[in-house]
């Protein structure tokens, strides 16, 4: 799925895992370049925006009942970050970074709640888990997921897209293992039409 546009904010879902669309909502990263990165996560209402649209938490999680805050927010941005470098790192076969993996576990030792009995008129009712009704019960399902991708074979599947601009992170899911973009509709059309450009250029010039 190619990124999809809200008021004022752009999510892209073609991560194919919540862990790597939630990397995503850093977009153009390119090796060398911060500077051209863009910055999604602004705000903490970013952040409860987010997490509703990833179907995490419920709506309204920015409000009384599930508040977003600066402290949450810095942590959701630390746990990104980690992911990321653990991500980059076992793309390029390199060793994933100790401080990365260190982040992702304290996220998920934080969460998510256990089972538990409440008494409803004189009777034991179980408490089911709301692991991903808070917004850092939802983080730590977010670090659960990174754990499991990173940890498991899939780890062989992550993906960095290649196309100019772009670096969004993404699991392979094609048959073959041979998906090269993160989205065809979008980088993929853009690499065709530049090969097009660059051949028809070379055609005009050639004597």
């Amino acid at each position: 799925m190619g990124p999809m546009t809200s008021p004022g904010r752009r999510w892209a879902w073609y991560g194919g895992r919540p862990s790597l669309d939630f990397v995503n909502t850093r977009r153009n990263r390119e090796a060398g370049r911060r500077d051209a990165a863009v910055e999604y996560l602004r705000e903490p209402a970013d952040l409860a925006a987010w997490l509703h649209a990833a179907g995490l938490v419920p709506a309204g999680s920015g409000g009384a009942r599930f508040p977003v805050d600066e402290e949450t927010l810095a942590g959701a941005l630390a746990l990104r970050e980690a992911i990321d470098a653990a991500v980059t790192a076992t793309v390029a076969a390199g060793s994933v970074p100790v401080k990365a993996v260190r982040c992702v576990n304290e996220w998920i030792a934080a969460g998510p709640e256990r089972p538990a009995l409440r008494i409803d008129a004189g009777v034991p009712v179980l408490r089911a888990p709301r692991s991903g009704r808070t917004p850092r019960g939802a983080l730590a399902l977010i670090a659960a997921d990174a754990a499991e991708l990173l940890g498991t074979g899939l780890r062989e599947r992550l993906r960095i897209c290649p196309g100019a601009g772009c670096g969004g992170r993404f699991l392979d899911d094609s048959p073959a293992g041979r998906r090269r973009w993160c989205s065809m509709a979008v980088c993929g059309n853009r690499s065709k039409a530049a090969a097009r450009r660059q051949a028809a250029h070379a055609a005009a010039v050639r004597p």
